[in-house]
């Protein structure tokens, strides 16, 4: 059918006039699926996709890896920072987690978490975010002469299971205090003679059963995932 259709323009050209270049048509406004990225594309999505072109942004949006980010640290002494998600291909390599997040490096030593607070620039608006990023001791001087950060710990990550953990200790010595004024009657009991006829092993019955703290399933689970990631 193509070479039918040259042999018909040719045909054309040579009896009617003109020239071949007429009839190539016009690519400026041909878009290809890496152009819709670019256009559509959003660092943190917040809206519904409504048209398909931001479908198409948001289904590549929702296959990125969010937990740490990859930095390009190359215009640091301008102090300018370009971040991105991870791939899949970098999660197996383990680039930006075990490795450094900066693109351009591979240490895989003396590697520190440090949390930025990422403004950038999207469609005109002004945005930011606070993200996660791993990069070695040289890559890290570099991110502190760009904008102040806070190094990520597993004494900070443990804030709020501390938090979480206020209460439980505080029932904790509620019940201990408890049981001080039960062992207080058992004591006074013990000196008045006994009319009932019981015996002391009757004493256990009395109070609330000592109050043992159990983990549940989320907080083991937090635990694990805090050694793995630091």
């Amino acid at each position: 059918a193509y070479t039918r259709h040259k042999e018909l323009i040719r045909n054309y050209v040579k009896y009617y006039g003109g020239k071949l270049e007429d009839f190539k048509r016009d690519g400026k406004g041909d878009r290809n699926d890496y152009s819709v990225l670019v256009d559509h594309h959003q660092f943190l999505w917040s809206t519904d996709a409504t048209s398909w072109e931001e479908r198409l942004a948001k289904r590549y949006y929702d296959k990125l890896f969010k937990e740490y980010c990859i930095g390009d640290l190359s215009r640091y002494a301008e102090r300018k920072i370009a971040l991105r998600w991870r791939t899949e291909p970098e999660v197996r390599t383990g680039k930006g987690q075990f490795s450094c997040g900066e693109k351009r490096c591979s240490e895989r030593d003396s590697l520190s978490s440090w949390e930025v607070n990422f403004s950038y620039s999207e469609r005109g608006e002004k945005k930011s975010a606070l993200v996660k990023i791993r990069l070695c001791h040289e890559c890290s001087i570099k991110l502190s002469m760009i904008k102040k950060v806070r190094k990520v710990s597993k004494k900070h990550n443990k804030k709020r299971k501390k938090k979480r953990g206020v209460r439980s200790s505080t029932e904790e010595d509620k019940g201990e205090d408890s049981g001080a004024e039960v062992k207080g009657i058992d004591e006074k009991t013990e000196d008045e003679p006994s009319t009932s006829g019981q015996t002391d092993e009757s004493n256990i019955w009395k109070g609330p059963a000592p109050e043992t703290q159990i983990k549940t399933a989320a907080e083991e689970i937090d635990e694990f995932l805090d050694d793995l990631l630091l």
